[in-house]
């Protein structure tokens, strides 16, 4: 958590500019480069979403925008994948251990 936007935390991905926050007009969680732009590549506008006060509260119901630019890319949405979520990393230093140990495997190769 990095700060707060309508009294909700905001999550920074460690290392990116990709930030997930909860965007009171659209009642839905987004994540984006923008805190507090509309315009995300993933969503949870779920009935839950509005009342989720910590994104761990919020299991199912994630959408995602296609990568395919068309006329109707900046509002289609599709929640065709039952195994998109969002969780924390339960481990952070053996990711970024093993993240390091893949770099310097490929530098010595």
């Amino acid at each position: 958590m990095v700060d707060s936007y309508n009294d909700r935390p905001v999550y920074k991905q460690e290392g990116a500019e990709n930030y997930i926050y909860y965007s009171s007009a659209s009642a839905s969680w987004l994540v984006g480069t923008v805190v507090g732009h509309q315009y995300g590549w993933l969503r949870n506008g779920s009935t839950a979403a509005s009342s989720a006060r910590w994104l761990p509260d919020l299991s199912s119901g994630w959408e995602y925008r296609p990568l395919v630019r068309g006329e109707d890319s900046l509002t289609s949405w599709q929640s065709d994948d039952g195994t998109l979520r969002i969780e924390a990393l339960r481990d952070v230093e053996k990711v970024t251990e093993l993240i390091r140990d893949i770099k310097n495997a490929a530098e010595v190769d």
